[in-house]
């Protein structure tokens, strides 16, 4: 499989196997090839979003599994911040910069390919974000400790993920996904939020449409796509997902919460 070489500009993390990285995530390249968003957001919920973490002139902002960036990206096009994008998919960060060229931004971004897992604790930051990659910290509540443990006093955190739709009790939720099922709850998500020492602010809650969409462009994308070859059928994957969705929105929605750590903000 040929790839397309990874940008000078890209900070790549200790013991990250670059070239693994290209052939492990070029089924999602096919897969969002298309996307501005890698995630059931739109570009007007990224924006309200960003209203309630309110990003200001020199602070230090992460977005780990930041996709092709555009999240970051509309934070620098806000405030003078100094921004990180994580991901472990060379493939959206060549792409991310690529989408950074004719923006006006304000403040300036940095693309670092690494696990997310093993970024150093001690540097710690005003806003952390992960929008859709819980699997990192293996869920809701690893993914909050890991994003509370790198902010500072008065920073703020945003953090993505499915949970059960308010009103399905656990007999309806496993029901359609299996009785094995972790998957949390409205309340579940609050007291994990309150557990790791931050304060909710708010809840924005995907509608099932933006979900669907998102899904579609995804087919759409592997469809569509006629770059490298990967090992796995990419259209396949896609056609899997869709049928996922259709399961599990029945039960689940995607949510993402914004949070507080407590403490007067680093002067």
């Amino acid at each position: 499989m040929v790839h397309p070489l990874l940008p000078d500009s890209v900070k790549v993390l200790p013991d990250t196997d670059v070239e693994g990285e290209w052939a492990r995530f070029a089924p999602f390249e096919a897969m969002h090839h298309l996307h501005d968003i890698c995630n059931p957001m739109t570009h007007e919920s990224l924006e309200s979003l960003l209203d309630r973490l309110a990003p200001t002139h020199g602070e230090r902002m992460i977005d780990m599994a930041c996709g092709h960036g555009e999240f970051l990206l509309k934070a620098a096009e806000r405030a003078q911040i100094e921004g990180v994008g994580l991901d472990l998919s060379p493939w959206v960060l060549t792409r991310a910069i690529e989408r950074t060229n004719g923006r006006k931004l304000r403040g300036s971004v940095e693309w670092w390919l690494g696990e997310g897992a093993s970024l150093d604790k001690k540097q710690q930051w005003d806003i952390a974000t992960c929008l859709g990659a819980s699997w990192i910290w293996h869920g809701f509540t690893g993914t909050l400790r890991a994003l509370a443990t790198r902010t500072r006093p008065g920073g703020r955190i945003a953090i993505g993920d499915l949970r059960t739709k308010v009103g399905i009790d656990r007999a309806a939720l496993e029901a359609v996904i299996g009785p094995n099922t972790s998957m949390t709850s409205e309340s579940n998500q609050i007291e994990a939020i309150r557990e790791v020492g931050l304060e909710p602010i708010h809840c924005y809650v995907s509608p099932d449409e933006a979900w669907a969409r998102y899904h579609r462009l995804v087919i759409e994308s592997a469809d569509t796509y006629d770059g490298p070859e990967p090992a796995v059928d990419a259209k396949t994957m896609a056609r899997e997902w869709q049928q996922e969705f259709e399961r599990d929105h029945r039960v689940l929605e995607w949510t993402v919460w914004v949070a507080k750590k407590p403490g007067p903000p680093a002067g």
